[in-house]
């Protein structure tokens, strides 16, 4: 296990244990690299130092491999994902959308559409390493899943609510999505979003037996 599947927390081990073993460095690599740009977010009281932190970042993911500083190990995975040859310009539009998110609340309409739009797709187009894998139906599945873990995580009531409700809207309009193996990871996400949207109310909780066993099953079936 490297060090990026160390830092995931049990769900997403879980999650990542379905993807294609050749994809699971990569996937590992996403789900924390997406959590420190988080903890950089909650950690941040004003927005100016907020924005120098995430410039470093975007400075890491622009530098070649030599010129990008030593000791920091998840600085090495980003070394090793590229070296396999995978494109780090998602994360750069990942980091996009999570740059957004230094912006006051509330928030209107043109922010929250770039926020999603932004991190959505930077996340699954890293995920499915090919940004001709999103198509159209894909990115709004993205958006979606932005927008609702957005609220899984926000504490401000009002916001929660308005990005819960956007991303009922996404998917109410939207055909089921499928995704190949490749995808996995992502599928089942969208999965456990759905499966709030239609019970109308976010998960307290969603590490537990039921879940579980919803993305095992997915995990195996892709049902």
């Amino acid at each position: 296990m490297n060090y990026a599947q160390n830092e995931l927390e049990p769900l997403q081990r879980l999650i990542i244990a379905y993807a294609k073993s050749g994809d699971r460095d990569r996937y590992a690599l996403l789900f924390a690299l997406d959590a420190r740009f988080a903890d950089t977010i909650r950690s941040t009281s004003e927005i100016l130092i907020g924005q120098m932190r995430l410039t470093w970042w975007r400075d890491i993911l622009t530098k070649p491999a030599e010129a990008r500083p030593t000791g920091e190990p998840l600085i090495q995975q980003i070394n090793l994902i590229e070296a396999k040859g995978e494109e780090l310009a998602p994360l750069l539009v990942l980091l996009d959308g999570w740059e957004a998110m230094l912006d006051d609340f509330p928030w209107d309409d043109r922010q929250f559409e770039n926020y999603a739009a932004a991190r959505g797709r930077g996340f699954f187009e890293f995920g499915l390493a090919d940004t001709t894998a999103l198509t159209e139906e894909r990115a709004a599945q993205a958006e979606a899943w932005a927008l609702w873990d957005f609220a899984r995580h926000c504490s401000d009531a009002n916001m929660r609510a308005s990005a819960f409700d956007r991303c009922g809207q996404i998917l109410k309009s939207q055909r089921r999505v499928d995704f190949d193996r490749s995808g996995r990871p992502l599928s089942i996400l969208c999965q456990l979003m759905l499966r709030d949207v239609r019970k109308g109310q976010l998960a307290p909780d969603l590490y537990n037996p039921a879940s579980a066993a919803r993305i095992i099953w997915h995990g195996i079936a892709g049902r």
